[in-house]
């Protein structure tokens, strides 16, 4: 397994594959947040967080098994504030999502960073069972419909 920085050339390299699986996961659990959107549109919002956000890649032969989308931010105190963690279905439960933290932890050191920040959807339970050995301490935020 291999990490490093992704690039837009990644979007065909199993990223937008990826990208679109966490998507329709998120979209299942909460269908009154994520729109259903077609997959070219998914490809156009990808696109546009490269402008916002790095996104490190995991890759297995050559193919992108997973991603980790991140910013660093300063109000306050400075953090690495994570966006998205995905990991594709077959690859989960394997400490890829681990491996895609610590690369986020090494980045937030370099960085002087103060501590990493992440929400997580309360219907994803293999997230939050993979959290808590990470040492991230549970936190729950809502939103309420108006």
């Amino acid at each position: 397994m291999k990490i490093r920085e992704a690039t837009i050339n990644d979007l065909n390299n199993g990223l937008l594959k990826v990208f679109i699986e966490g998507y329709r996961y998120h979209q299942k659990g909460r269908p009154d947040i994520f729109a259903n959107l077609s997959d070219e549109d998914l490809k156009e919002d990808l696109i546009k967080q490269f402008e916002n956000l790095s996104i490190l890649v995991i890759i297995d032969n050559d193919i992108i098994i997973g991603y980790l989308a991140y910013k660093i931010k300063e109000k306050h105190v400075k953090k690495l504030d994570v966006d998205q963690l995905i990991i594709t279905e077959k690859y989960r439960r394997k400490g890829l999502g681990k491996a895609l933290m610590n690369e986020a932890k090494d980045i937030a050191l370099k960085n002087n960073c103060d501590r990493i920040e992440l929400n997580c959807w309360t219907f994803n339970e293999e997230a939050i069972t993979m959290y808590p050995p990470q040492k991230i301490p549970s936190v729950l935020s809502a939103a309420v419909p108006v």
